[in-house]
Order: C-alpha cells, then sequence, then structure tokens
C-alpha cells in the first residue's frame, strides 16, 4: 500500500528547483509530502487553489470558521494517506489532482443558496443527524424528514420475479449473479433489477418502470451505468420525490450520496451531496505478552501513537513521538523486522496483529507497508507498528499498534492495541458536480 515510504524523501530531496505555488511556503517545506507537492509543478498549483478556496471559504462563512478548520485538518491527512499509497509523485499525480479537485469544488459549494432535489428537503434537518455513527439515508428518517427506503427482495431465480418482463429485462434475468433481486418502494412507478458479484461487490442495476403487470426497462441513472463497486445502492421516496441512490460511505470523515429523481418518465440529471464528518478514537481491545491480558497502560501508549499519526498519516510522524529513544536498540528491531520472516518482510505472508484473540470481529491484518517507528514502553523502547487493519486488497478506518521486542536476535511481540475510527457529528455538508460514470 504505502510503497513510496521507504525512498521518497531521498529521491525528492534531489529534484531542482521546487515549483512555487503551492498553499504554503516550498523554501520551509519539511515532509515528505510538502516535498512532493513542491516538486508536482500541477499538484503546487492545485494546492494554491485550495488554500484560494479555503480562505474564501472562511470568508464566506464565518460562523463555520471552527468546522471548516477541523474539517480541512482531516481532508488534509486523507491527502497525506492517499499520497503515501504511490511510490512517485509522478504515478500519484493524475490521482491526487481529482482529490484537490473535489475538495475545492465541495469548499464552492458551500456557498450554494439553492440545493437541488432531493436535498432542498435534507438541508433543513441535516443538523438533526445522530452525532455518532450516522448512516445515509436511513438516518434521514431520525430527523423527521418525510422518507421511505426500499426493500431489496432477493430472487432465488427467474421465475419468482412479478413482473411479465420485457425482452431487456428478460435477457438481465438471464444474467444475474446469484446474489439478485429487485428493489420494492410502495407506490414507486419505477424499481429496478439488481444484481451483486466479485469480491469488490460489484453492481449491476436494470431499472424499469412498471405498468400494470408488466415491466418495462429504462435508461439507467448515470449514477448506475458504469457497475460501480463497493458502494451501497437503493431507491426512496424523498420529501414525496422518487429517486435512485448511490452512497459511497468509504471513511469515517465523508459520505458522498448520488442520487437522480424519477421525473414521471425517466430518470433526471444525477446530483451529488458531500457530507463530512468529525471522527473520534477509541481503544477496542489491548494486550501485553506473555498473558495476553488487557494492559491499560499500552492501551494509553497506543492511543496517543495512533492520534498523532492519525492527523498525518505519513514517514516521520512518529519518529519523535517517544522520548528518550534508545536509537541502537531501534535500529537493530528495524533490521530484524525487515529481515525474513520478519513482520516487514516484503516476501513472507503479512503478519496479523499479535496477541489480541479477538478484536470484536475486526480486520487485524497488518499489510507489508506497516509504519515502523521507535515506540517507548515501560522505559523500553521497542518497535512500534501501526497500519490500518487490512483483509486482502481491502482496508479499514481503524488503526492497529503492536510493540515488538528483540530478543535472542529475533522479533517478539510485547504488547498490541487496537485502536477504532468512529464517525461522530456532522460538520459540513455542500451539493458538488456529480462525477462522470465509472466503468469496470
Amino acid at each position: 500500500m504505502r510503497q513510496w515510504k521507504a525512498g521518497l524523501g531521498v529521491a525528492l530531496a534531489m529534484l531542482a528547483p521546487w515549483a512555487h505555488g503551492a498553499g504554503f511556503d516550498c523554501a520551509k517545506a519539511g515532509t515528505g509530502v510538502e516535498k512532493a507537492i513542491c516538486a508536482a509543478p500541477k499538484v503546487s498549483a492545485a494546492d494554491g487553489q485550495l488554500g484560494d478556496a479555503f480562505k474564501a471559504a472562511l470568508k464566506n462563512h464565518p460562523d463555520q470558521a471552527d468546522a471548516l478548520k477541523l474539517d480541512q485538518r482531516h481532508w488534509l491527512a486523507s491527502r497525506d494517506a492517499a499520497l503515501s499509497t504511490y511510490s512517485s509523485i509522478k504515478e500519484a499525480e493524475g490521482s491526487v489532482l481529482t482529490l484537490y479537485q473535489s475538495r475545492i469544488d465541495f469548499l464552492k459549494g458551500l456557498d450554494a443558496t439553492t440545493w437541488p432535489k432531493p436535498y432542498a428537503a435534507l438541508r433543513p434537518v441535516l443538523a438533526k443527524l445522530p452525532a455518532s455513527d450516522a448512516k445515509v439515508p436511513a438516518d434521514f428518517a431520525k430527523t423527521g424528514v418525510a422518507i421511505a427506503l426500499s426493500n431489496d427482495v432477493q430472487l432465488a431465480d427467474a421465475a419468482a420475479f412479478p413482473w411479465q418482463p420485457d425482452a431487456s429485462l428478460r435477457e438481465a434475468l438471464k444474467e444475474m449473479e446469484s446474489y439478485a433481486g429487485y428493489r420494492k418502494l410502495e407506490g414507486s412507478p419505477v424499481s429496478s433489477l439488481w444484481s451483486m458479484g466479485g469480491t469488490a461487490h460489484c453492481w449491476t442495476e436494470t431499472p424499469f418502470r412498471i405498468e400494470g403487470k408488466q415491466a418495462i426497462a429504462v435508461d439507467a441513472p448515470a449514477a448506475w451505468s458504469g457497475g460501480d463497486c463497493m458502494t451501497d445502492h437503493g431507491m426512496a421516496r424523498i420529501a414525496g420525490d422518487v429517486v435512485a441512490y448511490v452512497v459511497g460511505d468509504g471513511s469515517a470523515d465523508e459520505v458522498r450520496f448520488e442520487t437522480s429523481v424519477w421525473n414521471g418518465k425517466a430518470f433526471a440529471e444525477d446530483h451529488m451531496l458531500v457530507l463530512r464528518f468529525d471522527h473520534a478514537l477509541s481503544t477496542v481491545a489491548s494486550a501485553c505478552a506473555p498473558t495476553k491480558e488487557a494492559c491499560e497502560d499500552f492501551a494509553k501508549v497506543a492511543m496517543a501513537a495512533a492520534t498523532r499519526y492519525d492527523r498525518s498519516p505519513q514517514k516521520g510522524s512518529l519518529d519523535n513521538a517517544f522520548s528518550p529513544v534508545d536509537k541502537a536498540a531501534f535500529a537493530a528491531q528495524l533490521k530484524a523486522a525487515r529481515a525474513a520472516n520478519g513482520p516487514l518482510d516484503k516476501d513472507s505472508e503479512s503478519p496479523e496483529l499479535p496477541l489480541l484473540d479477538d478484536a470484536g470481529g475486526r480486520m487485524t491484518i497488518y499489510s507489508h507497508d506497516a509504519e515502523p517507528f521507535p515506540i517507548v514502553f515501560r522505559g523500553e523502547t521497542l518497535l512500534g507498528l501501526i497500519d490500518h487493519g487490512h483483509v486482502g486488497w481491502r482496508e479499514n478506518n481503524d488503526w492497529m499498534v503492536s510493540a515488538w521486542r528483540l530478543k535472542a536476535g529475533k522479533l517478539e511481540p510485547a504488547a498490541a492495541a487496537y485502536v477504532a475510527v468512529g464517525r461522530s457529528k456532522l460538520l459540513l455538508a455542500a451539493p458538488v458536480p456529480a462525477p462522470p460514470p465509472e466503468t469496470h
């Protein structure tokens, strides 16, 4: 995942001259991410444009200044994390520019005086969303807005489809994955035959209008036309409007709610609402060797590390988090970690979070690019590792922190903790341009 961390800092130090235009002084760039931005003219220019957009947002919305500043810190952390997944700034440029443009669009969207359907009906009640772990769109029902969500009715076979399908739907029924069905929204003139497959949970949608006992296929809204993956699909009635929707809910900080309203004949143009949330860290479990019993002292140390790294998940963030550090001991531990069968050996299987037999069913596998850092625990310098939980290519938002001791030439786990990252209160929301359909 974080393939650039080991060598990009050295490579960036050799790049000259630095580009200008960033939203900060490139002459004072200190972190690997700051140097990467300054080394790429287009990214540097985008950073400057973002700085201007942020200043404008603060000026135009002084009542939201605190939320804007906190949200900007969260966004910068996500940018750092995104940059760290690439081996070079050249490789990262396209994705990072898209990330910057999305943020600029959001900040400009805060100025919108009117919101499109169905968001206009949601705007007055957004502040009533739950202050912890809000679910979109289900939790809109808790705000008092008139909303009804469709039910997904599974189909065991095509013969169970309750309408007489036209030619397009008959073909879609033949090509259903094993997990498939249709959307039931009481009183709605439209529905959709859905199918989900693959390890990425990719959707295929064939929407249709209902005329008596007939089901007649209609063009899919743009959000459904690309077979997008790892999202939530559904239909809803919001303040009287029937909508098809997609929810991108991959982080604690952000939800992207894309919708298309049924206008009586077809699905209208797509619109998107971006909701930005605060988040909070909490310890789920901790353990210390050799008994594997919970140990509160390491839980506190792990929380300190996770809190600091959460603010800027990039190389070097934790190098000076603990002191005093025995540099020689840490160097020996790091060498052992990268040796054969060590936790950072890229040729061996990814290690699991040690000592914790149960973290509430959460993902507890490290990637080979977990960030090493010196951690001081009970007066001893140990090798610390921090990373998100992984299963295959999947990655969650939580932090796993472990400490390793070098004994008889081999590393053994000394302590571990699992720190969950949970969504908290809504900070900001704004309509933004809907993205083009994704294809896979």
